[in-house]
């Protein structure tokens, strides 16, 4: 029976880090540490909290490294960290409100309709601030767009 066991954890583990590297990567293509998203993914298909060491141990990355990423995932709201009573032990997990993954992704996108503003106000006329103009455009529709849908979503997860 111990066999059978270990190897069901094993196949878990193995997919956590499939999941893991998965997220990695798509974090990457978009700025973020390969080492942020791996964490991230590893938390998202992780069925309890783990910690630093049990993170690091399984992404094989420095304990430093994961509490780096483990704050960072923290701090943008996705991940939550855990006390454990009675001792230092700190555990982290991935947040069960999804829609804060989203959050950084808004502000990113409200950042650059400011600078789209500022660059519309200081262009004279012509196809330079015409594009400008397109691109607020473009970004307001985006965030009003954005919005809404997650307003949809908080309704319909209210409704379950």
């Amino acid at each position: 029976m111990l066999k059978i066991e270990n190897r069901r954890a094993k196949a878990e583990e193995d997919v956590r880090l499939v999941v893991a590297d998965d997220i990695g990567r798509l974090y990457a293509r978009y700025g973020l540490a390969l080492s942020v998203g791996r964490v991230f993914g590893l938390l998202l298909a992780s069925n309890q909290a783990l910690s630093l060491d049990e993170i690091a141990e399984t992404l094989g990355i420095s304990k430093s490294g994961a509490s780096v990423a483990a704050r960072d995932l923290e701090r943008i709201g996705i991940v939550n960290r855990l006390g454990t009573p009675g001792s230092k032990r700190v555990l982290y997990e991935a947040t069960d409100q999804m829609e804060s993954t989203f959050t950084g992704t808004f502000a990113r996108v409200n950042d650059a309709l400011q600078a789209m503003h500022r660059a519309e106000s200081r262009l004279g006329g012509g196809k330079a601030k015409k594009r400008m103009k397109q691109m607020v455009e473009v970004h307001e529709f985006w965030l009003r767009e954005s919005n809404d849908m997650m307003e949809r979503w908080r309704r319909r997860r209210q409704n379950k």
